[in-house]
């Protein structure tokens, strides 16, 4: 099997069985076993996507680039700029702008796709440690953006849309619908995770891959990622620290690809430990 990171650590991410959540009206993605993965899955828009479970890895001051912190009990959803602290941003040097350059390529079954990293804060014990993501928008924009507004607030059939107005912005991927309709054009999904699946705050807990030819190939773009947690609309609701969106420096494999998987079990060879192995950092957790 192909090891798509230099010097790294080759890890083998079987394909979890996903299920139907009939009370939520969303298609389950479960995250919550080590090394877990979707598999190629379609979003309501912007093509195919993959997340997986990031295997427990030590990561290293510089490496992992945070661009986007959110923070609140319950419900929280949130997006990067560097103009403003919009819903449940937390202010300060982690929430920013991102240019399309910064973000990593990484080539799966000669698809190539763009990859971010999710660490998520929960407390332990019990069910506490699960959180459900249950929307991701991905914006372009020639200028950083703070107008960002709701079109749709989370209830328990509704999933959070974020529109921009002024110009107005379509997202160029959008994970779920507005309405949760599984029978019918719209498809919603829960990616379920679990905190104490790792070593604490700092050690990631899932990465996202979008696919490449989503985005408009402009190097200097900003790149706007919308997402909320909890719930409603998802049953595992956030009750601890930030959750931390960022990217991994250096990873980018467009010349070598993740041979295609040719049966419903996909290996995943490195992707859960991806720009990861042999460095620390320690990340300490915010308060409310």
């Amino acid at each position: 099997m192909l090891n798509i990171f230099r010097g790294g650590i080759a890890a083998a991410v079987a394909l979890l069985a996903i299920g139907h959540s009939a009370t939520h009206a969303a298609t389950l993605i479960d995250l919550t076993t080590a090394g877990a993965t979707s598999g190629i899955k379609t979003a309501q828009s912007g093509g195919t996507f993959i997340v997986n479970q990031v295997d427990n890895q030590p990561t290293g001051t510089g490496v992992i680039q945070p661009f986007l912190r959110i923070q609140e009990n319950g419900n929280e959803q949130g997006y990067n700029t560097s103009l403003s602290a919009p819903f449940d941003d937390k202010a300060g040097t982690w929430t920013h702008a991102l240019t399309l350059s910064a973000i990593p390529t990484v080539n799966i079954g000669g698809v190539l796709y763009r990859q971010f990293f999710l660490d998520i804060n929960q407390d332990t014990g019990g069910t506490d440690e699960f959180l459900s993501l249950n929307q991701i928008q991905i914006f372009q924009s020639t200028g950083d953006r703070d107008d960002g507004t709701l079109s749709s607030s989370p209830t328990s059939t509704t999933n959070s849309v974020l529109q921009f107005t002024s110009p107005t912005l379509a997202p160029i991927f959008q994970l779920s619908a507005a309405a949760k309709n599984p029978t019918g054009s719209n498809v919603s999904y829960e990616i379920k995770m679990d905190y104490s699946l790792n070593s604490g705050s700092g050690s990631g807990d899932m990465f996202l891959y979008v696919r490449n030819d989503s985005f408009t190939q402009t190097p200097t773009s900003n790149v706007i990622l919308f997402s909320q947690f909890g719930t409603p609309p998802g049953p595992n609701f956030s009750n601890d620290g930030f959750e931390e969106w960022a990217v991994i420096a250096g990873t980018s494999t467009a010349g070598n690809a993740v041979p295609e998987p040719a049966t419903l079990a996909m290996a995943f060879t490195g992707l859960g430990a991806l720009g990861l192995a042999g460095l620390r950092r320690r990340k300490a957790k915010a308060s409310a």
